[in-house]
């Protein structure tokens, strides 16, 4: 998983919230991906590949002081490749060409506050848009977020409905109803020149949960960062579990490195996984590809990874290795990331090579990606 740092600014869905007069940007992008787990070969027409098209508008307008009309449209499209050179899709579309509406809120501010009511994207830690996909998943949400507190955003959210697991339908996208909200209330501050900490609250009364998220990264030495993370489950039926995480980072002289450990309890039965998202996490040791391992009930996870740029080509590395005392193989596996990222003409092409290990045959082998997208604005 591509690894990102929630902040003050790029959170929650005041980042789909554009500033100014009337702007319409977007993207259009080709995935293709072949893996030879299984008794599959790398690059066979069909079996284990994927393929698909995409284009994203985002429009938006000022129509009053202070409020401005966000909208959003994305489509998407095999361009008839399906059981020729591809047999799957990056997400599920049922191999039909689709077109829905992402993005639809109005985003209001008044001194501190602003308000974003309306499908939206979001970024905070068991809700968020994920971001590696052709396509992004957004909520239906009602969100606040203030800072009359000095170096605080104070946060409160509604999400109503999500997508992301389902089918991507036209117009609306797969979003579905939670049947009852998603509750949350988050706080960030700069607690010292060098610290900052964050906490979160949700009740997820679907579930009859309530989750706590708490956050903390300080800079100890130049370019040197520590950052810890603990995350605890509560719900009615008994079914309590937590998580704890920590990384040291490196990022100076070109150069980003990190070490990172998680370790899940044993006994709880209440993830910390994205809601209505792709099943990522946030945690440090989330893995490239492979998500959800690393918040499996007795997960125990360590993860290091590198990156660089050379020639105007960015280098990155990643190793994410989980195991579990649990008797089911595929809670275990071993994954090796490899990526390339530069800029050709007008496109930026990212090669991702995926080397996984695990006693689930159908998981076992490589992984060859392809990402290219043509961002523009009108």
């Amino acid at each position: 998983m591509k690894f990102t740092k929630l902040s003050l600014i790029a959170m929650l869905a005041v980042s789909s919230a554009f500033a100014g007069e009337s702007t319409i940007s977007g993207d259009a992008k080709l995935f293709y991906g072949t893996s030879d787990a299984g008794d599959a070969d790398l690059f066979k027409d069909g079996g284990n590949t994927m393929g698909d098209a995409a284009v994203s508008l985002d429009y938006s307008r000022d129509i009053a002081d202070g409020v401005t009309f966000n909208a959003g449209m994305t489509g998407i499209s095999t361009l008839g490749l399906e059981n020729t050179l591809v047999g799957d899709t990056w997400v599920n579309h049922a191999l039909e060409d689709r077109v829905w509406i992402d993005v639809a809120n109005v985003t209001a501010k008044l001194g501190n506050t602003t308000a974003v009511i309306g499908r939206q994207k979001l970024d905070t830690p068991l809700a968020f848009t994920e971001t590696w996909n052709i396509v992004e998943n957004t909520f239906d949400a009602f969100t606040f977020v203030n800072s009359d507190i000095t170096n605080t955003t104070l946060v409160a959210s509604a999400v109503t409905r999500a997508n992301g697991a389902n089918e991507f339908t036209n117009i609306q996208g797969g979003i579905n109803d939670l049947n009852e909200a998603i509750y949350t209330l988050g706080a960030v501050a700069k607690i010292a020149p060098d610290v900052n900490a964050q906490a979160w609250y949700y009740n997820v009364a679907r579930t009859d949960s309530q989750k706590l998220w708490l956050e903390a990264d300080a800079k100890v030495a130049q370019g040197i960062t520590l950052g810890a993370q603990y995350a605890m489950a509560m719900a009615d039926k008994g079914d309590d579990s937590s998580i704890v995480s920590g990384k040291v980072a490196y990022d100076a002289n070109g150069l980003s490195a990190y070490a990172a450990f998680s370790q899940a309890d044993e006994d709880g039965q209440v993830g910390f996984t994205n809601y209505g998202g792709y099943g990522g996490s946030k945690l440090y040791t989330e893995a490239w590809w492979n998500f959800g391992y690393v918040t499996n009930p007795g997960a125990q996870a360590i993860a290091v990874g590198a990156g660089s740029s050379v020639a105007g080509v960015d280098l990155t590395a990643q190793y994410t290795t989980v195991t579990n005392d649990s008797d089911n193989p595929a809670d275990e596996m071993d994954e090796i990331t490899l990526t390339a990222t530069t800029k050709v003409g007008p496109v930026d092409t990212t090669l991702a090579f995926i080397n996984t290990s695990s006693d689930v045959d159908s998981m076992d082998g490589n992984t060859v990606q392809a990402y290219l997208t043509v961002p523009f604005s009108l």
